[in-house]
């Protein structure tokens, strides 16, 4: 059975993560026990709401035996998303762990990096069809779509050289055989001029709507370590806890 808990804060430290890239604070947590329940509260704060955490939990005896603490629920656990009054819940009893010592309790942040920026990769594909996908794909060959793209626009450009060449000698010329031969000839040159270049544009303005609408991709987690600390204190009847960050 659990007992009525105070809880003491030893002390709580405010800091920005590692780098740039992981600027983010975790707020002073809050633990309550309700009834056979751990509860853990916590904000995540960031620039960017849209930040995505990986969210995990440690417990120790005092000793420092590992207790498996699987019966979570909550804001645990993988795409945990930036913001207020995060909750984790731990049954102890599920996991057959009962409150007759003292424990440490690890809570563990980590942000998800994306791997690549999707608003550079898009102006990428616009300059050059192709270039973001393989920026995405780390050097796969997509470039290659940009000089087929490239290729069929300049294609296009000199067909109608070819067409206004013909037209011009169309309305030059007096005989109405030649004449009518020029018109087809120079007619032939505009569709195939027009076609060209509309396919090319179409091929172009879809490669960019493909490199909008490719998924966010993260880096491998690397578990850098950002850590929220409790432990219960048996002893005097409390519940110490501590934030700490470890590099």
């Amino acid at each position: 059975m659990f007992k009525q808990m105070h809880f003491v804060f030893l002390f709580f430290i405010f800091l920005a993560g590692k780098s740039n890239a992981q600027n983010y604070i975790i707020t002073q947590p809050k633990l309550e026990i309700e009834g056979s329940q751990v509860l853990i509260f916590y904000d995540i704060i960031t620039k960017n709401e849209s930040d995505k955490f990986y969210i995990w939990i440690e417990v120790k005896k005092s000793d420092g035996e590992k207790i498996n603490a699987t019966a979570l629920s909550g804001d645990v656990g993988a795409d945990i998303k930036a913001g207020n009054s995060k909750k984790i819940i731990w049954h102890p009893e599920q996991d057959s762990v009962f409150l007759n010592e003292n424990i440490f309790v690890n809570v563990k942040a980590e942000k998800y990096i994306k791997s690549f920026n999707k608003g550079s990769m898009v102006l990428k594909s616009a300059i050059f069809p192709g270039w973001g996908q393989t920026k995405i794909s780390q050097g796969k060959p997509w470039w290659l779509l940009g000089v087929a793209v490239y290729g069929t626009m300049a294609g296009g450009y000199l067909y109608h050289k070819e067409y206004h060449k013909s037209y011009e000698s169309y309305k030059n010329e007096d005989d109405p055989l030649i004449r009518a031969d020029l018109l087809e000839q120079s007619e032939k040159q505009l569709n195939i001029s027009k076609s060209m270049i509309y396919s090319a544009a179409a091929v172009w303005a879809l490669n960019v709507v493909w490199v909008a609408l490719i998924p966010d991709r993260y880096q491998p987690l690397q578990q850098m370590k950002l850590s929220i600390k409790s432990s219960q204190d048996l002893h005097n009847g409390g519940m110490l806890l501590s934030l700490s960050f470890d590099f």
